[in-house]
């Protein structure tokens, strides 16, 4: 992800970043201006739902953007058919470095 530097308006690349809340991330900017070298945090933060998750978190509290037709909505979950449906889970890979069992 890039910035914009607010000194010298060069780019200002990601050199880290971390999760602070489900809805929330702070990244850590470096500017490429070697002779600005700013250094500086930003705070990206999820404000509002555009499209309704299919496996919504009850804990995640997010209002729905203006633009969304409520009422069309609400009209188009009542009249669907429900259909049986089981999430699936994301395979895990194992350690590229890790001997296999069978070289064991």
């Amino acid at each position: 992800m890039r910035m914009m530097c607010p000194h010298c308006k060069d780019m200002a690349y990601t050199r880290t970043s971390g999760q602070l809340t489900v809805t929330s991330r702070e990244t850590v900017f470096a500017c490429r201006n070697p002779e600005c070298g700013h250094t500086f945090t930003a705070v990206t933060e999820i404000n509002r739902t555009l499209s309704p998750s299919a496996i919504p978190d009850p804990k995640v509290v997010l209002p729905i953007s203006s633009h969304v037709q409520r009422a069309l909505l609400q009209h188009q979950l009542q009249t669907m058919p429900g259909a049986a449906y089981t999430p699936s889970t994301r395979q895990q890979t194992g350690d590229l470095f890790e001997a296999s069992p069978a070289a064991g």
